[in-house]
């Protein structure tokens, strides 16, 4: 039986592959929703097998019973036109859970007393908890915009815009200006300038 295990994980990281793909269509989403869950489940049935986790079962059906309550109340509460958010939550949820998981996999392979990890280990854990922790805060900050929370102001920069455009300005063509003016400047400064002041206030003339 543990000779299949492999076998199971690979299936269920096949029918990932192609529930993502199903997924980049509303025509096939569905479909790919229900080919990912049932791949989800081929590994957790899996896992239930393996000597490391059979201990540790009854923690595993209690997330499962944990998740699925909260999964289908989502889906059965939440409005089609609240859905992106959901969708971020669920997302963040996984690539957080991916990033733990990693994290509890080296400090287990610390913990065991053989020295450091092999290259084969290390590697995968760090990629996993590289993706976990990007695909966490990316959907964090996509819900937080997506549900009003996080607004355009929290990523515009409040610097010293004049210094940096006036050193920019010097480097590349000291005989421009730049539209820092609240005076409308022509169209052949503004064009001259224009590279400098990305950021700015659209106060050129057109």
């Amino acid at each position: 039986m543990e000779s299949l295990i492999p076998l199971a994980y690979l299936v269920a990281a096949v029918t990932f592959i192609l529930g993502l793909k199903g997924l980049s269509s509303p025509t096939t989403a569905v479909m790919g929703n229900r080919i990912a869950a049932a791949g989800m489940l081929v590994a957790v049935i899996a896992t239930f097998f393996t000597q490391d986790v059979q201990g540790g079962v009854p923690v595993i059906v209690a997330g499962m019973l944990v998740g699925g309550v909260a999964g289908f109340a989502g889906a059965r509460m939440v409005k089609m036109t609240a859905m992106p958010q959901m969708v971020a939550l669920f997302n963040g949820a996984g690539g957080g859970a991916a990033a733990l998981v990693s994290i509890l996999e080296f400090s287990r392979e610390l913990g065991a007393g053989r020295g450091t990890p092999p290259f084969g280990v290390t590697l995968p854990t760090l990629l996993a908890l590289v993706i976990g922790a990007v695909s966490f805060s990316g959907s964090a900050i996509a819900f937080g915009k997506l549900q009003g929370i996080v607004t355009p102001r929290a990523f515009r920069y409040a610097g010293p815009s004049r210094s940096v455009c006036s050193s920019r300005r010097s480097a590349r063509r000291p005989s421009t200006r730049c539209c820092l003016s609240s005076r409308p400047q022509s169209s052949r400064s503004c064009s001259a300038s224009r590279w400098c002041c990305r950021s700015a206030a659209p106060i050129c003339r057109s």
